[in-house]
């Protein structure tokens, strides 16, 4: 019989190996700080398009129940309490928060001629700040990395 055998380049094989250890030790840092980034930047986009959509519904709610008669447009106590508590909310019958750090405080009910004008700015603040570390410039130094996520809507009451 006729035997024949392949090589794998056994010499070249044995030259170069743990390379690829060392290659990803390089490279690991960088491929995690990407990872990171990007699930942040989905985490900010998701809690945009939250508030978004918490706001603009709470907008038709205010604008359906402004109108008190005619040519009377009136923002009621009662009303502006269950708008702020539909946007902190996210509903009327929900007790969870909808985003962290959301408070009245940042809630503005506005009223001008018929338009109703609700604007939230929401205190983003991303979920690695507090793992900052400040690069040895000293343990008393804070750096803010939250940034106003800013929702408007004007509508006309009906």
């Amino acid at each position: 019989m006729l035997r024949t055998t392949i090589k794998t380049g056994g010499a070249k094989h044995s030259k170069e190996q743990g390379f690829a250890a060392i290659e990803l030790t390089i490279i690991l840092p960088f491929l995690l700080l990407i990872i990171f980034a990007t699930a942040e930047f989905g985490r900010l986009l998701y809690q945009y398009n939250a508030l978004n959509k918490t706001v603009r519904n709470a907008s038709r709610y205010l604008a359906g129940n402004t109108k008190l008669g005619t040519g009377v447009y009136k923002i009621r106590p009662d009303v502006a309490t269950k708008v702020t508590t539909y946007i902190k909310y996210g509903g009327p019958g929900s007790v969870t928060p909808l985003l962290p750090n959301l408070t009245s405080s940042t809630i503005d009910l506005s009223l001008s001629g018929k338009f109703v004008t609700i604007s939230v700015s929401y205190p983003w603040q991303p979920l690695f700040s507090d793992m900052f570390t400040t690069f040895g410039l000293g343990n008393d130094i804070d750096i803010d990395m939250s940034f106003p996520l800013i929702s408007t809507y004007t509508m006309r009451a009906f």
